[in-house]
């Protein structure tokens, strides 16, 4: 609100001003001051009550200051700021004299609900024109408010700022106060940079001009900084096609550049992997295109990841098996394209490496455009920089003829032992008939050495057959409930029988019944306990005990032999699986042990070792009962 004496502090002044109210476009003249009224030699009569339009007409005002006027009196009041009109030629209407030179400042005034009710004019003559260039070009201004770039007007050589909006004023986080000054003025770190003399090639040669990331150097925040920008001077004429003001637009692409720099230097770091994997004599160009090249000339899949894990770059051969363009796969992960089955143990061992930084390897099905899967192994390091990691570069290694030769391999296992099982099958019959019909048992000897080979070959067909109906998925199991205590005292006595040298000791045995194949846990039992017996040659006593723990059944074996080194634990379950030093020192083919594990996974149960090299080793084996 406007207090008297404030009020006759705002209107007690040389300069001629005039206050309007702002309901409405006629704006209603309220008060006039005396330097108004003595202007238009009009000292008595007051023209309050009146339309500025009354004052302001096409009889002593120009077509295009009026439109410029009414926008920039509505502009003031929606953006409530002060505004500035240069070089309005008005003439009074009782002085009979020409049109004169008037800068004219609109104030708008706030209530207390923020809202400008009224409207402060002041006329202040002019010695001289300042501008020429925006009486041609009226409908700018309230265009520059409202365009989504940063914009301004510099007008005349010393490239003053006529007009600006407020997105530019961020960009150079600067405020309206500067409005009015010439460029170096306000900006005076530019003083040295190329910009200045490209305006003003702008304004001698009327050609507009542009470019794209250029990098300015401008003081925010109170220090100086580098920013990337798009920007474009346009040149401004006035109706006699003169030259007198420059309109500029500016946009900061700073954070593109960015990204395209850090997509520059992800494109190096390929580079340097690339390097390693090539033949040593190729020398590698350090472009983009080239390198992109050289990956897609690659046979194997190609992929990086970033810190966190995620797919950020695919090969062309990518590409090209599955059908789909670089952006899909990325999109889709790999999560797509890997067998349902070989899934979740490969995301657990990408989750682990992620954890420990440690080499990813992992073996999956991927599904190709044509419908079927096909063997590969992938395999992927972290690329790290003064203990930061960078990314992942990984490979996709085609193994689908080494899977096939593996499955021919168990083919052809399965097709011998067959044949090896039909003769050994009538040498057994043989011997029992020698055993049965010799009465002189001068032979007994050799006989029960060739029945215990037989045995011994029949074990080892056994498990290769086993084998052979993991890998093809037709081991079959007959779950029923059988007395779980019994099978283990059966068990251990028939193994006592062969292990003279050792003592068997169960020190506890739980009462349960449990539901599963009798037959396939009691040779797990088997298993566990002739391995004891065999790597502990100058133990006396294996013990074994079994427990229950809430619904879980616990069995373990524990024997006091050579042990087994940490590093050898996690894989003793693994096909074909032997201890180095001791794989010549102890008979087997390294099977036992992973069908044991697979009999257990299919029982829903699970395994684990603890052992110490030179102390002996204890073998666990839990099965649900509940």
């Amino acid at each position: 609100m406007l207090t008297d004496a404030l009020f006759q502090a705002l209107f007690n002044i040389s300069s001629p001003r005039i206050l309007l109210s702002v309901h409405g476009r006629d704006f209603k003249i309220i008060y006039d001051n005396e330097a108004f009224r003595s202007a238009s030699l009009n000292e008595t009569f007051s023209i309050a009550g009146r339309s500025i339009w009354d004052l302001f007409n096409a009889g002593n005002c120009s077509s295009d200051n009026l439109v410029l006027l009414e926008n920039t009196l509505i502009q003031s009041v929606e953006l409530k700021q002060t505004l500035f009109l240069y070089d309005f030629d008005y003439q009074f209407a009782a002085t009979g004299h020409g049109k004169t030179c008037w800068e004219l400042e609109i104030i708008p005034i706030e209530n207390e609900n923020g809202q400008p009710p009224y409207i402060i004019l002041t006329l202040k003559l002019q010695k001289k024109q300042k501008y020429t260039g925006i009486q041609q070009h009226p409908e700018l201004l309230n265009i520059v408010s409202h365009i989504p770039i940063g914009l301004c007007i510099l007008s005349g050589e010393t490239m003053v700022l006529e007009i600006v909006n407020e997105k530019m004023l961020n960009l150079w986080d600067r405020n309206d106060s500067i409005q009015g000054l010439p460029l170096l003025e306000f900006m005076p770190e530019l003083t040295d940079q190329v910009f200045p003399k490209l305006l003003q090639q702008v304004y001698t040669s009327g050609i507009a001009f542009s470019n794209r990331g250029a990098v300015v150097q401008l003081v925010v925040g109170g220090r100086l900084k580098s920013v990337y920008m798009d920007f474009s001077y346009t040149p401004l004429k006035n109706s006699d096609g003169v030259t007198d003001s420059i309109l500029v637009m500016a946009e900061d692409v700073t954070d593109n550049i960015m990204g395209l720099q850090r997509e520059q230097q992800l494109a190096e770091r390929l580079t340097a992997i690339n390097e390693e994997l090539s033949f040593s004599n190729l020398e590698l160009a350090e472009n983009e295109s080239r390198i992109r090249f050289l990956l897609n000339a690659l046979p194997q899949q190609v992929w990086t990841a970033d810190s966190a894990g995620l797919l950020d770059y695919v090969n062309q051969v990518v590409c090209d098996d599955f059908g789909f363009d670089v952006a899909t796969v990325i999109g889709h992960g790999w999560q797509k394209f890997v067998h349902p089955d070989d899934l979740a143990e490969s995301l657990e061992k990408w989750s682990n490496a992620l954890e420990t930084g440690c080499e990813y390897v992992t073996e999956f099905r991927l599904l190709f455009q044509d419908g079927n899967y096909r063997w590969f192994l992938s395999r992927a390091i972290p690329l790290i920089e003064n203990g930061k990691l960078l990314l992942w570069i990984g490979t996709n290694t085609n193994i689908e003829l080494q899977k096939s030769n593996e499955q021919r391999k168990d083919e052809f296992i399965s097709i011998a032992s067959h044949e090896l099982k039909t003769p050994l099958t009538s040498i057994k019959a043989f011997n029992q008939l020698i055993q049965r019909k010799n009465q002189e048992h001068a032979l007994d000897g050799f006989i029960l050495k060739s029945a215990q080979n037989i045995a011994r070959l029949e074990r080892l067909i056994k498990d290769l057959l086993d084998v052979t109906k993991i890998n093809a998925g037709k081991i079959n199991y007959e779950l029923e409930p059988f007395d779980f205590r019994k099978m283990l005292i059966e068990t251990i006595e028939n193994v006592q029988l062969t292990a003279p040298d050792h003592t068997i000791i169960l020190e506890n045995a739980v009462e349960i019944s449990c539901l599963g194949d009798r037959y396939r846990l009691e040779q797990v039992v088997h298993n566990f306990l002739t391995n004891a017996v065999k790597y502990s040659p100058d133990g006396q006593k294996i013990i074994v005990k079994s427990t229950l723990e809430e619904n879980d059944l616990i069995v373990s074996v524990q024997d006091f032999g050579i042990g087994i080194a940490e590093k050898d634990r996690k894989r003793l379950f693994e096909r074909y699986y032997r201890v180095g030093d001791n794989a010549m020192r102890f008979e087997g083919l390294g099977l036992g042990l992973f069908i044991s594990s697979e009999i257990l996974r299919r029982h829903q149960g699970n395994f684990w070792i603890e052992s110490e090299p030179g102390y002996g080793s204890t073998f666990f084996f839990r099965l649900p009962v509940g």
